[in-house]
């Protein structure tokens, strides 16, 4: 019976030590990836660090207060010189926009901000700009431009074409906000002015009442314009065969229909 013969691989040494090198030199840039990254990310939590932290101790020079709204430049001058006497670092920044924006509700942002080279801080801040004032749960309250109801007015003269008062009030009605903001600059428009705007914040039926007594159930926030000049040509017409105060419902404009009936 024949025996196998085993043979042994042998790797000459010369071949052997260039392997090693090789390998060698791998793990060495893999290492040094490595070590380059953490350096890399402990420098920026380090500069972090010296920005924010006990190194550096950012104690402004100077606060600048940027708000076109005079009726809330004083509370931002106050809580400016209160924190213009410690550190201000970006955690206590960001506590004091919260702090202001409790204060002001009325406001739509407000940004603290720092000058590392003029080694100023300053406040930025904007209203929100109002569209009506609103009578909700027998108190004032005032719509803005996104739908918020503010119980602070910070921008506008405060005059209004025509009150408003909603029922079972939200405490965000950006739809309401959107038709007034078109409804308002048509005020003069229509054939008798609006006096008050009536709606409900839960079905959102509204009613509009114009100076001549008459009641218009306003149906859904579209068509706006349209509505206006198409009511006033039907109560025109209806006005000179009856007369007011009338009745009159849009509810079905979408289909071309508007109903005049006697007011009860």
């Amino acid at each position: 019976m024949a025996v196998k013969k085993r043979f042994k691989v042998r790797v000459r040494a010369k071949v052997r030590n260039r392997l090693l090198r090789r390998g060698g030199a791998v793990a060495g840039v893999a290492l040094g990836l490595l070590l380059a990254s953490w350096v890399f990310s402990a420098g920026i939590k380090a500069s972090r660090t010296f920005l924010d932290g006990r190194f550096f101790a950012f104690i402004p020079r100077s606060f600048e207060i940027d708000c076109p709204s005079q009726a809330a430049v004083a509370s931002l001058r106050a809580v400016a010189d209160k924190a213009g006497k410690s550190r201000l670092s970006a955690g206590r920044c960001a506590e004091l926009e919260r702090e202001i924006k409790r204060s002001h509700p009325g406001l739509a942002s407000v940004k603290v901000s720092r000058n590392f080279i003029t080694g100023k801080a300053a406040i930025k801040a904007v209203p929100e700009e109002i569209v009506s004032a609103v009578l909700a749960a027998g108190a004032t309250s005032y719509l803005g431009v996104t739908g918020r109801l503010m119980s602070q007015r910070l921008s506008g003269t405060g005059s209004y074409p025509f009150s408003v008062e909603l029922a079972g009030a939200p405490s965000r009605a950006p739809e309401l906000a959107a038709f007034l903001s078109a409804l308002n600059p048509l005020a003069d428009l229509f054939y008798s002015r609006p006096r008050v705007f009536s709606c409900d914040g839960r079905s959102w039926e509204c009613t509009l009442k114009l100076e001549d007594g008459t009641t218009v159930l306003w149906g859904e926030f579209e068509f706006t314009r349209l509505k206006v000049l198409r009511l006033n040509e039907v109560m025109r017409d209806a006005s000179r065969k009856t007369g007011p105060p009338l009745h009159a419902d849009l509810r079905s404009f979408r289909e071309g229909k508007i109903f005049i009936s006697a007011a009860k």
